[in-house]
């Protein structure tokens, strides 16, 4: 099981790499205000909740040693402390993002993280080794770089087992696809002028498709066919962004683990250094720490958990979905008996971000139990913003109904259909306080 040293340090520097491209980092302060209330910790992070940042300031001193970890990491510089470092902040800025009732699935870099602090991974391509000779190939390369290819295999196969399981070939062959799509389409607020929905065949053959790349997964990624797993992916990827607008970067920028990029660079020294003969075998650390992590993401895959963190099963689609979508309808009633629909979650264009989205079907009850004390703290943030604040602000009673969006294209912007009532909240006339505050 030989690996190249530098193909390690690749991986090192493409991990903290994408680490710093994740949207928390430049969010870390706004996540951290957001009321206690509000909050709602998925498996495996209740009981750390009370050790995550609930300020602004916490919140900030932490991006900063976030950023500054990450980048001793990309440099080489003190680079297995930096890794530990940057592992705990990373787990801290990442996990308030988890906290609005949705689960964002960049836990992979953690795992990478972890791997690399048991790992060599600071032999090459790394400012404290300037000058020193390069280390012969060996197994300590190689193994942390197996156990790093078997996590990735992960990532994908749960999903389409998960898939073949719960709907069979019907996950591609139905209008699911279709519908799919639709949902995407219908959460970004936007139809494209390419309307691939109009070709059936092409779905099913796309969703067929993806079924088998992700069962495939482990096989590419596992034998001698590396470089075809990292191809496919990149394939897989485009496409996802491209049609569904799915942007997934911090996965196939570790795609270094299946082709050293090494020959590119320097293929005739890695040649001439490989006679010196092969470096000794990989650590028990290395081995330990990789088994565990396989062992905590594979139990996660079986199970299809995809609610937890620091480890979960990545999204599965694996249910068949229909023509509707979750939502949150907010009504205000005047004190005169009149009632309007309430805008909320949306920026002038009507839009929500995909964490406003899951925010929102978290708070309907979709994908979290509802709960009237995290919609009257939603509503209290509500208030904040304009146009709300100026319709609550005249308001005597709020109510909260869960919602039913259709994703159909010839609906879109339509209102969503009123389902259950969730919540009745009366209305406290505004303090001078908010009466005041700037509208956001």
């Amino acid at each position: 099981m030989r690996g190249s040293p530098v193909q390690l340090a690749a991986l090192r520097i493409a991990v903290a790499l994408a680490l710093l491209l994740l949207p928390e980092v430049q969010e870390a302060a706004a996540l951290a205000s957001v009321p206690a209330a509000l909050r709602v910790a998925p498996e495996g992070l209740g009981w750390l909740l009370p050790l995550l940042p609930t300020s602004r300031g916490v919140a900030t001193a932490l991006q900063a040693l976030y950023v500054a970890s990450a980048l001793c990491v990309v440099a080489g510089l003190w680079t297995r402390p930096a890794l530990a470092v940057l592992g705990l902040a990373a787990f801290g800025v990442i996990g308030l993002g988890q906290l609005s009732g949705a689960v964002w699935h960049d836990m992979h870099l953690l795992w990478m993280v972890a791997l690399l602090v048991a790992s060599p991974c600071d032999e090459a391509l790394a400012f404290d080794r300037r000058g020193a000779p390069r280390p012969p190939d060996g197994a300590r390369y190689g193994v942390p770089l197996f156990f790093a290819r078997l996590l990735l295999a992960c990532v994908y196969f749960f999903p389409g087992l998960h898939k073949l399981a719960t709907s069979g070939l019907a996950w591609g062959l139905s209008d699911n696809v279709r519908n799919q799509l639709w949902w995407k389409w219908a959460e970004y607020g936007a139809v494209p002028s390419f309307r691939i929905d109009r070709y059936p065949w092409l779905l099913h053959a796309g969703g067929l498709g993806v079924m088998a790349f992700e069962l495939s997964f482990p096989l590419l990624a596992l034998t001698r066919t590396r470089a075809w797993a990292a191809v496919c992916g990149f394939v897989f990827h485009a496409a996802t962004q491209i049609i569904f607008g799915i942007p997934f970067a911090s996965l196939w920028m570790l795609y270094v683990v299946f082709i050293d990029p090494e020959p590119a660079i320097a293929w005739v020294r890695r040649r001439r250094e490989r006679s010196q003969g092969a470096s000794g075998p990989a650590s028990w650390w290395t081995w330990a720490t990789g088994t565990l992590l396989f062992l905590a993401v594979a139990a996660q895959g079986i199970r299809g958990q995809m609610r937890a963190f620091p480890f979960a099963c990545y999204p599965t689609f694996e249910w068949r979905v229909g023509t509707e979508m979750p939502d949150l309808v907010l009504e205000a009633e005047m004190p005169d008996g009149t009632r309007a629909v309430v805008p909320h979650a949306r920026d002038p264009r009507g839009r929500r971000t995909q964490r406003q989205w899951g925010e929102i079907w978290s708070l309907s009850g979709a994908t979290s139990v509802a709960d009237t004390a995290r919609l009257r703290a939603y509503l209290q943030i509500v208030r904040r913003h304009e146009p709300p604040r100026g319709l609550l602000a005249q308001a005597a009673v709020a109510r909260f109904y869960r919602g039913y969006t259709s994703v159909v294209p010839d609906d879109l912007g339509k209102p969503p259909r009123r389902g259950a009532l969730l919540a009745e909240l009366p209305i406290a006339p505004p303090s001078g306080a908010e009466r005041d505050a700037p509208a956001q």
